[in-house]
């Protein structure tokens, strides 16, 4: 018998579900798991029938971060090889101009540079790693038994992975620096204060809620607009106003020239859903 994925990997209404499949582990990564995670997000960037992406994990915890046992041994590294995402497939919105697409590259920021809205579902603990991960994502939810840490500081290291980057953007400086300064664990009731997710639920609605979300945006929003859009929104704190108008301004040009602007104009008139291509 074949031994279960380290992720599985779902798509259904549109949807793929990325799932961490190590629960005895708490969900705690190898460089082996991180690396197929990274795969698994590209092959779900390149799937046409996929429109949003969910993260989550199997049983108890979301991602409790890196698995102790390979720290110190030079195994603990990004998880993906020289040159294995150099060259990222065809996405919606590869025509996205320069001043929006400067910032997509590959390995830790797959879930950045996707093209495709991204949601975390946090379903328990997120420590470390599994934290920063999560931060990468569009869109968080969590369960009121998910627990949150930034634990580098009692480690001895800075905020990894660009942690202190996305922090402050998320719930500025000095809520971030209270987080990243004491490595204290913190829940989903405080995270939704916070700013960090965008609602906490009971641990058995978590999933149905972020299924139906997700599915809601893969129905009813066009794909090559959601990369737009994705894009803006990642490169809004570092632009000007003057340069985010004229981008949002050349972004709606290419818009309206595709068949799913067409589609959206026609099916909002005669209030039906839309059916988005693509195209």
């Amino acid at each position: 018998m074949s031994e279960a994925p380290l992720i599985q990997h779902t798509v259904d209404a549109g949807v793929a579900t990325l799932t961490f499949n190590r629960p005895d582990k708490l969900n705690a990564l190898t460089p082996e798991m991180l690396g197929q995670f990274f795969g698994e997000v590209r092959r779900a960037a390149a799937d046409p029938e996929v429109r949003v992406i969910v993260v989550t994990g199997a049983g108890r915890g979301f991602c409790a971060g890196m698995d102790l046992s390979v720290i110190g041994t030079g195994r603990s590294g990004s998880g993906v090889a020289a040159g294995e995402a150099d060259a990222p497939p065809p996405q919606w919105g590869d025509d996205i101009g320069p001043s929006l697409k400067r910032h997509y590259s590959a390995g830790w920021n797959a879930l950045i540079t996707s093209r495709k809205p991204t949601i975390a579902a946090v379903n328990g603990a997120a420590f470390g790693w599994g934290f920063i991960l999560a931060l990468h994502c569009d869109v968080r939810f969590a369960s009121r038994s998910a627990l949150f840490n930034c634990t580098f500081a009692r480690l001895g290291v800075p905020g990894e992975k660009a942690s202190g980057w996305l922090l402050p953007r998320l719930i500025g400086i000095p809520r971030a620096a209270d987080l990243l300064y004491t490595a204290r664990r913190f829940d989903g009731v405080e995270a939704e204060r916070l700013g960090l997710v965008n609602a906490v639920l009971d641990d058995a609605a978590l999933m149905p809620h972020v299924t139906e979300y997700a599915r809601q945006i893969a129905a009813n929003a066009a794909p090559r607009a959601l990369a737009a859009m994705k894009a803006q929104l990642w490169t809004a704190g570092d632009d000007d106003y003057d340069a985010g108008f004229a981008a949002a301004d050349r972004e709606q040009d290419r818009c309206v020239a595709t068949e799913d602007f067409r589609e959206g104009l026609a099916s909002y008139k005669e209030k039906r859903a839309p059916n988005f291509k693509g195209r």
